[in-house]
């Protein structure tokens, strides 16, 4: 299916918006492009935003697009998205609900396609709000995806009046974005087997056809700055054929730290010490770690309790525990460059980029055997030498304990160390492999519909 036209139709797209939906759109029309793709993302920005992107500029056109009985002319934004071949159209819509954001993708997509802007032989409808977006799509395929693994709240009366005709006149679609969503799509792509198990008790989910399948498709996180060969946070880029890197980050983060590290020291960092994350047993786990050659460094992002608790801690053990100093957009990701392991507490994770973060680069996850990291992370067997994870069957203090001792096992044989960072590196989910799988599941559909 080379040199197909892709359309994603989005809510938002970085560096424009923020959260793992917005940074996905951007990686996956990133990875279109690069397989050969006419790769086109359109989303809504506010003007300010869309006006300070480089290589974004301001057609003299405008865009029509009606929300209730209003008609809305909005600015419309091309250009190239940053280091990507994609191209963009971003239209200038200040902070509209969600029922407004779906009607202006919609009606903006039916402007377009008028025009001849836009002829996508395969739409994707990125997240809920190009549901109606989707269904207004003259695509041969159009692609319906959950990019968080979660569904929305069913539409108020409010918001179903709001979207009135884009409603296709039938009654689930007047309730949910969901069922709007598979009406118009040829197949639904969620971002793991658990993400989709979780979606289809979705009461929105109950009308759609028999035969309209449900895809999991493992989400790529390679997109920049994640890349361990070029961030610029990094003190010393490195990949799994040159590891020196890893160590001179881990030396590094040590002196600004002021961490005790020994060759065969185990250094630990954290996701996010959310309630999610069970902050309070993340933090119980870490003080148990005290007796053995194991430091943690914590990012302070997550609830401020939590962090106040984790400052607490490091100030019970200077030299073993340690609280990021600063707070730069980029201390994460040298942490995690750094560390030779993470520990994750999230067991409502429905996409797996935490983990899959770590892996790219080169840091063993730690995680609760649940949802999506047992659909895609595999246990380290010490006899075979395989696995690129610690799982963990409960979250307690001592479950924790237990697992990250596991990791200083293999952290103090070099040999074993060495081998299985490259394997955690190789093992990191990117998102040409995503693109890739969607470009298969589009052919098939296409050849279907011949």
């Amino acid at each position: 299916m080379a040199g197909r036209d892709f359309l994603i139709i989005a809510e938002a797209v970085a560096p424009l918006g923020e959260g793992v939906a917005a940074i996905g759109a951007s990686g996956l029309s990133r990875a279109l492009a690069a397989l050969g793709h006419r790769a086109t993302v359109l989303a809504l920005a506010s003007p300010e935003a869309a006006s300070r992107v480089p290589g974004l500029a301001r057609r003299l056109r405008t865009v029509a697009a009606t929300v209730g009985d209003q008609t809305h002319e909005l600015t419309l934004y091309e250009g190239r998205a940053v280091m990507s071949d994609a191209k963009l159209l971003v239209l200038g819509a200040a902070t509209p609900t969600r029922a407004e954001a779906t009607a202006l993708l919609a009606g903006a997509v039916r402007s377009l396609t008028a025009d001849k802007l836009i002829t996508p032989e395969v739409a994707i409808g990125w997240g809920e709000s190009a549901a109606a977006a989707l269904s207004a799509s003259s695509a041969s395929v159009r692609l319906f995806v959950l990019p968080t693994g979660h569904t929305g709240a069913p539409l108020t009366p409010d918001e179903s009046k709001l979207l009135g005709p884009l409603l296709l006149g039938d009654d689930s679609a007047s309730h949910s974005l969901v069922a709007l969503g598979c009406l118009g799509a040829n197949a639904i792509v969620a971002p793991s087997p658990s993400a989709a198990r979780a979606s289809e008790s979705d009461p929105g989910l109950a009308s759609r056809p028999s035969d309209e399948p449900f895809v999991s498709l493992r989400f790529g996180c390679d997109e920049p700055p994640n890349d361990p060969a070029t961030d610029p946070a990094l003190p010393a880029s490195f990949s799994a054929a040159a590891l020196s890197g890893k160590a001179e980050c881990r030396r590094a983060i040590a002196r600004r730290c002021s961490l005790a590290l020994g060759p065969r020291t185990l250094l630990l960092t954290t996701g996010p010490l959310s309630r999610d994350a069970d902050a309070d047993v993340i933090l119980a786990g870490i003080e148990r770690l005290a007796p053995f050659d194991v430091a943690t460094i914590i990012v302070p992002r997550g609830e401020p309790e939590a962090i106040e608790r984790a400052r607490l801690l490091a100030l019970r053990q200077p030299g073993r525990v340690a609280i990021f100093p600063g707070g730069e957009p980029g201390d994460e990701r040298l942490a995690r460059g750094a560390a030779d392991a993470i520990l994750l507490g999230d067991d409502h994770d429905r996409i797996g980029r935490s983990a899959g973060l770590a892996l790219l680069y080169g840091t063993l996850p730690i995680t609760p055997d649940v949802g999506t990291n047992r659909d895609y992370l595999v246990d380290y067997d010490p006899a075979s030498r395989t696995g690129h994870a610690i799982l963990y069957s409960a979250t307690t203090p001592f479950e924790i304990e237990s697992a990250v001792r596991r990791a200083l096992t293999l952290r103090a044989d070099g040999d074993i160390w060495s081998q299985l960072v490259q394997t955690l590196i190789g093992s990191a989910p990117r998102w040409t492999a995503t693109a890739a799988a969607l470009v298969e599941m589009s052919a098939s559909l296409l050849s279907a519909a011949l």
